[in-house]
């Protein structure tokens, strides 16, 4: 591993920490205003807001935050809840509309979040429309193809809260990948054991064989953010050398050198020179497949790049495609967790000559029909896939089959705090951010 330090005055200072912090209520409620009330918090897609009318419904806790676009196209976001008598005002996930209308006494508000129509008004001692009972709005901003929102009152720039990040990503441009998949699952475990499990790769040669024939977890680049960020850069297209090299390309090696057109046969004894292979052919058939390859570097054509912003939004991508991973606290119980996994895919351009796949590792990238419309939402419990009704990759099933047994042992008598090594120095970065803004929100 090579560790690489970029701004940041929060290193590796929490080897040890005891596990009230993933298991406590009265931790979870301070997390409110330390961590979800003070942060720029992923909310979703901009394209699911692309139209005046057009809108989604973001949950965090107890909070509900509604994202639409205005008559006018500007993009608005307000917390959930009608000003009469405190009910959630839109029910839907999402959806588009013309203005939104509470379910329980008709107030209508217009997508700028006036408030427009009032039952039975003239019962009212004071105007209801001019006593300031508009919809509360939230902070609201855009990067890279995602919506951002802040819950706070007077919240930092988006992009300086992601400092170095922002440039550093801006070349895969997620808002010009699609959308192929939306999924859900409920985990028996604290947000923060999701965030832990990718933050680090200790656990991958135990838990994940697979990675093994089609990425090197032993020569990984991590980096570490000021605000608690971080990224790893694992090389892809490879093999994990450790594990000794094997005369032929593996069966993921070989799928992502015939997506390319490349002979699998022609790398007999030459297995540690498939990397550098995919990153040349993928340039010299980026014109004709469509895809904007002159903007990355060579690394990063063949790579898996995983990033993770502080607190929960976790970014694992190549060119060809994103999984956005985020967990979201559970609104009253710190053992449980909501875990959201967004596919994203970047599919050859309309003028493309070719319009042939190129597979990434795990053929997770590039591999997916361009869907006809928006997927639903597919939401299930974690036991539906340990049963095997539900998939998101063998790599996550292996991880959530394995979350609600990591948070059962916390909460034994027998273990008292977590240890981390310095591969696990992810970890540590995210927990020092995390104890940071708790004890200043302790002042």
């Amino acid at each position: 591993m090579t560790l690489t330090i970029i701004e940041t005055s929060a290193q590796r200072t929490h080897q040890s920490f005891e596990k009230d912090r993933y298991l406590s209520q009265a931790t979870a409620d301070a997390e409110l205003d330390a961590v979800w009330n003070d942060c720029w918090l992923m909310a979703g897609l901009v394209q699911d807001v692309q139209h005046p009318g057009d809108f989604f419904v973001f949950s965090v806790g107890l909070e509900q935050v509604l994202i639409t676009r205005d008559d006018q196209g500007e993009l608005r976001a307000f917390f959930n809840v009608c000003q009469h008598r405190g009910n959630r005002l839109v029910c839907e996930t999402q959806g588009s509309t013309q203005h939104f209308r509470c379910p329980y006494h008709a107030w209508t508000f217009s997508l700028d979040g006036q408030l427009k129509g009032v039952p039975l008004i003239e019962k009212f001692t004071e105007d209801p429309r001019t006593a300031n009972r508009d919809l509360t709005q939230v902070k609201v901003d855009v990067w890279n193809g995602m919506v951002f929102v802040h819950l706070g009152d007077s919240p930092e720039p988006l992009l300086d809260f992601l400092g170095p990040v922002a440039d550093l990503l801006a070349p895969y441009d997620f808002g010009a990948m699609t959308l192929v998949e939306d999924q859900t699952v409920h985990l028996a475990c604290n947000w923060k054991a999701v965030v832990d499990n990718f933050s680090e790769l200790y656990h991958v040669d135990f838990l994940h064989p697979q990675h093994k024939r089609m990425v090197d977890c032993h020569n990984d680049l991590v980096r570490l953010f000021a605000g608690g960020h971080t990224g790893v850069e694992v090389p892809g297209g490879t093999v994990n050398q450790k594990f000794g090299i094997p005369e032929l390309p593996t069966d993921i090696q070989s799928s992502q050198l015939l997506s390319l057109d490349l002979d699998p046969k022609d790398f007999k004894g030459r297995v540690l020179e498939v990397r550098e292979a995919i990153q040349q052919q993928k340039r010299a058939v980026a014109k004709d497949r469509g895809m904007p390859y002159e903007r990355f570097t060579d690394d990063q054509l063949s790579d898996v790049w995983q990033y993770n912003l502080f607190p929960n939004t976790i970014l694992s991508f190549t060119p060809e495609h994103c999984w956005v991973l985020r967990p979201r606290p559970h609104a009253t119980d710190p053992n449980q967790c909501e875990f959201d996994k967004l596919s994203l895919v970047r599919f050859p351009n309309q003028t493309a000559a070719a319009h042939k796949p190129i597979l990434g590792p795990a053929s997770r990238d590039g591999a997916a029909a361009q869907p006809k419309s928006r997927p639903d939402r597919d939401v299930f419990s974690y036991e539906a896939v340990i049963a095997g009704d539900k998939t998101m990759t063998d790599t996550i099933d292996q991880d959530v089959e394995l979350l609600s047994q990591v948070q059962l042992g916390m909460r034994s008598r027998g273990f008292n705090s977590v240890f981390l090594n310095e591969d696990e120095v992810r970890v540590q970065h995210f927990h020092a951010e995390w104890d940071r803004r708790m004890l200043k929100s302790d002042r």
